[in-house]
């Protein structure tokens, strides 16, 4: 059964900080943690174990209380708030994806992360048209009551913006909250904390590098109900956000182009798969308006309800090691087929994955698929 909504206790949060933080522990390591532990407290306490069970050869060491603390001292300085997975705040779509992080750090309005909302992405050198566009079609939709996300990026990310901060605007960063990336959207980023809202997965203070951008698209995505992409060239960051869209149940929508433009060789090809064609802002809306608001991302919160039947530390051997690792591969295996292919209890398999994960051994792909690193 589903537990409610609740917050955090300033020490539950630190843990939760501290948790995530650590070394090889990504949102779904967190989930499996929890899942098997109950609490981060625990969790915390047995991941030298753990990680060296999964044949790492120093224990993973967890991210101290005074580190912590410090990013928290931190966050309080920024005038932030963090908020949890199981937390009222957190926005209801993206509790429901695969991976989502377990805190987001919030600047600004933070009431409006509780509200519906379209992602609008595009490309960074885009036209003078599709800046025009971009703006005016945020604006509209945000009239009609919905949220506009995107990443502050320049081009059609900026131009989205900047129409909806009448309505609300959201921008999510690749980087921590108060790094301000490109640095040209300083105004931007000044307007977004004063009229919108700006959330970032990453710690304060983290420069935002090429590898932050893909998990910063899934948030994007995640957060809305649908996708917009206006420009997008082949192979771009907008086409991985509408992508990660299609992959998590949300509307996606594209503006077409002239074949000669390679800025519209990405929305075209978007419409030519499947996507709505976008000529108005009532287009998007109708598309929206037909979508039912999924359940609040409840079923996540079963995960942090009660700890798993604990396994005693014989009850996994050296055997089941080797054979769950005898049935991996570079190739992602679905964990399903894993448990009837090794002939174990979920449980035994699923603590394996977890000891392995934590020694950098296997990496969880999309689809609850594990590969060998």
């Amino acid at each position: 059964m589903a537990q409610p909504k609740r917050a955090l206790s300033a020490a539950e949060k630190l843990d939760w900080l501290r948790l995530i933080r650590t070394e090889n522990v990504g949102p779904i390591t967190f989930r499996n943690l929890l899942a098997r532990f109950g609490a981060a407290g625990p969790a915390l306490e047995a991941l030298p174990d753990l990680s060296r069970r999964g044949g790492r050869t120093r224990p993973l060491r967890p991210v101290s209380k005074a580190e912590g603390e410090r990013e928290m001292a931190a966050l309080r300085k920024l005038g932030a708030d963090l908020v949890a997975l199981i937390e009222p705040g957190y926005p209801a779509p993206l509790a429901e994806i695969e991976d989502p992080p377990p805190l987001l750090t919030v600047l600004g309005h933070g009431h409006l992360l509780t509200r519906p909302m379209l992602a609008v992405v595009g490309a960074r050198n885009a036209s003078t048209n599709g800046r025009h566009l971009a703006s005016k079609l945020a604006a509209e939709v945000g009239k009609a009551g919905y949220v506009i996300v995107s990443g502050m990026a320049r081009g059609i990310d900026s131009a989205a913006h900047d129409g909806a901060l009448a309505t609300g605007t959201v921008a999510v960063l690749a980087g921590g909250v108060d790094v301000v990336y490109p640095p040209e959207n300083r105004p931007l980023y000044d307007q977004l904390l004063a009229e919108g809202a700006v959330i970032a997965e990453m710690p304060p203070g983290t420069q935002p590098q090429a590898r932050h951008f893909p998990r910063r698209n899934r948030l994007i995505s995640g957060l809305a109900l649908g996708v917009l992409v206006v420009e997008a060239a082949p192979r771009s960051g907008s086409l991985i956000t509408a992508r990660l869209a299609a992959e998590q149940g949300r509307e996606v929508f594209a503006v077409p182009g002239s074949p000669l433009d390679p800025r519209a060789q990405g929305c075209n090809g978007l419409i030519r798969k499947g996507a709505t064609l976008i000529e108005t802002a009532d287009d998007i809306v109708e598309g929206l308006s037909g979508m039912t608001r999924p359940p609040l991302g409840e079923a996540q919160l079963d995960l942090f309800a009660a700890p798993a039947t604990p396994l005693a530390a014989d009850d996994i051997t050296d055997a089941h090691r080797r054979l769950v690792l005898e049935n991996l591969s570079p190739t992602p295996t679905p964990i399903d087929e894993l448990i009837r292919q090794c002939e174990l209890s979920p449980a035994v398999v699923r603590t394996v994955l977890l000891e392995l994960e934590l020694a950098r051994r296997v990496e969880h792909q999309p689809g609850n698929r594990v590969s060998l690193i």
